[in-house]
């Protein structure tokens, strides 16, 4: 990619599979769960490892990967996909640390719950309007050019849940009000 790329310098892991699981009555191959760690979670980590030459030649670089409010408050419907979003978090802050001194930026996208074809989401009206979650995060950087963590509004109760003692009302208002993942 790099040799068709020259000048590529920007790199935004957006890898997404979200499935629910019923653990109790998992199949014993874990096919849906391998699948969700393989592509949430080995993807962006094969794909930056595979261009992360490439962009420390570049003057400037980032990485942008795309992480979930999931990722600090778990839905218990999709476990396999909050876990691997929630190591996609850990990743990001470890890469950041490593590349420090380097060309490199490397920011986290946290989405809300957003109208997209995960989990059917697209036509719930509880979701945040597609347009409105981009009009949000490019509004974030014309203001904060190289923010660490990008955090819409909506996203923030969940993204800060724990620094702010509300983890637990929280998480037990996001899986009772949503048994079914919506």
């Amino acid at each position: 990619m790099a040799t068709e790329f020259p000048a590529l310098n920007v790199l935004i892991n957006n890898a997404g599979i979200m499935r629910p699981e019923n653990l109790l009555a998992q199949q014993p191959d874990l096919v849906d769960a391998e699948a969700i760690v393989t592509t949430n979670l080995l993807g962006p980590i094969r794909l930056t490892a595979a261009l992360l030459p490439h962009l420390q030649k570049q003057p400037r670089a980032a990485i942008v990967n795309v992480s979930s409010g999931l990722a600090f408050i778990p839905l218990a419907l999709t476990p396999t996909y909050c876990a691997t979003k929630a190591a996609i978090h850990s990743y990001t802050e470890s890469l950041r640390y490593q590349l420090r001194g380097t060309p490199i930026e490397v920011l986290e996208l946290v989405p809300p719950y957003v109208a997209t074809h995960l989990m059917s989401g697209a036509d719930d009206p509880r979701a945040m309007p597609l347009d409105q979650f981009i009009a949000e995060v490019m509004s974030i950087f014309k203001t904060q050019p190289t923010p660490a963590e990008i955090c819409v509004e909506r996203v923030k109760g969940l993204r800060f849940s724990a620094a702010s003692g509300k983890y637990g009302v929280i998480f037990a208002g996001l899986n009772e009000a949503r048994p079914d993942g919506h």
